[in-house]
């Protein structure tokens, strides 16, 4: 089965777009992918974060 993707529209400053575009050319990789990590160990992080939070609530009753 094929994996289905989507777009995201992203605004950030123009300099910060050469700089991004810039360093993913050194690193021979493009920016959706970089992207797609960084969000995705974001998403990672925050769904600690929640559990945690989660469970020190039903700790507290």
């Amino acid at each position: 089965m094929a994996k289905s993707e989507d777009t995201v529209k992203l605004i950030i400053g123009k300099e910060l777009k050469i700089r991004f575009k810039s360093l993913c050319v050194q690193a021979e990789t493009d920016m959706s992918a970089v992207a797609r990590e960084l969000i995705a160990v974001w998403c990672l992080e925050q769904e600690k974060k929640l559990a945690q939070e989660k469970k020190n609530d039903l700790k507290e009753y």
